[in-house]
């Protein structure tokens, strides 16, 4: 029997939104979740995104094609409006999956590969950050426990 699988999406600390992604999902779920993704982007507002894959098994054939195509269709918006993407990677399979699917969705948005979810917050934060939301990236940072880098010099 196949493991239970779902997509979640957690935006109680937007412009951060939390992804997150168990088994493999059906393609209704897929296309479910490409719905709403879509919907976040549609907000037309900058945001960043942790995508957490640490219980996500692999995306089919099918579904890879799909995303592929999906992130081709939104190409301009993604640009626009992500600020990036960390991913938290733990297993060899989703890494080899996720490098295809952007070297073929010639995606051209930042991305990073975390280990962890305070990796991968303290990232987005740096992104929020950076692109002078500041008070949003200080939110995210006592939401998971982490603490601004100093600027020394």
């Amino acid at each position: 029997m196949e493991p239970t699988s779902h997509i979640t999406f957690d935006d109680s600390l937007w412009p951060l939104l939390v992804v997150r992604f168990s088994g493999t999902p059906t393609n209704q779920q897929f296309e479910e979740y490409l719905s709403k993704r879509g919907a976040y982007l549609e907000r037309k507002q900058k945001h960043t995104l942790i995508y957490d894959t640490v219980s996500f098994r692999v995306l089919t054939n099918e579904q890879r094609q799909r995303q592929i195509n999906w992130l081709k269709e939104r190409a301009g918006p993604m640009k626009e409006f992500s600020l990036g993407s960390a991913l938290i990677i733990t297993s060899p399979v989703v890494r080899l999956t996720l490098s295809i699917v952007l070297q073929f969705s010639q995606a051209h948005m930042p991305y990073h590969a975390a280990r962890s979810l305070p990796e991968a917050a303290s990232w987005c934060a740096e992104r929020l950050a950076s692109a002078g939301f500041a008070l949003d990236a200080q939110r995210v940072r006592t939401h998971f426990g982490l603490f601004a880098k100093r600027v020394t010099g």
